[in-house]
């Protein structure tokens, strides 16, 4: 099956970007993780290397893992639940079973066209749970007493320290 590379850049470019919105979305999961656990002072600048071993930790696991993780550190509703577990299905449909499904689509007009619609629609159950996750994120981050300036400053600290 020859497929030609110009034809599909319009499907593999929102596939791409399906790729950075899912692991945005592992990072959200990670740091939602992160802000749910009592015993991380993050005033106290001697936990900030065990802090960044935990991230570094939950950045190598998988979406479904993360979820499984986050369930057990916290109570979530099953809301919360379907509509992670229906990005999980969008984000493994992509990695793992598009081009069996969709493969010979990639060869015909319409069949690229179709394609397109159905990676726009995953990429976007993708975007529209990262950005469910956030009023979460802004309430444990309430609960835990830091404001966002206080994440945001810290965070652009370590950024110019590091360069």
């Amino acid at each position: 099956m020859q497929i030609d590379k110009k034809e599909i850049k319009p499907i593999t470019d929102v596939l791409g970007l399906a790729v950075l919105d899912s692991q945005r979305l592992e990072y959200s999961i990670g740091f939602l993780m992160l802000i749910s656990r009592k015993d991380f002072d993050f005033t106290n600048k001697k936990q900030d290397e065990e802090i960044d071993e935990y991230m570094l930790n939950l950045s190598k696991k998988t979406l479904g893992n993360l979820i499984k993780q986050l369930k057990e550190l916290t109570e979530v509703n099953d809301e919360f639940i379907d509509k992670l577990e229906e990005a999980l299905d969008a984000r493994n449909y992509l990695i793992h079973r598009f081009l069996n499904h969709q493969g010979e689509k990639l060869l015909t007009k319409d069949g690229r066209i179709e394609v397109l619609n159905l990676v726009k629609q995953k990429r976007k159950i993708l975007y529209e749970c990262y950005f469910f996750l956030d009023p979460f994120i802004q309430i444990m981050m309430k609960i835990r007493g830091f404001p966002l300036e206080y994440f945001t400053k810290e965070i652009s600290e370590k950024y110019e320290r590091e360069q």
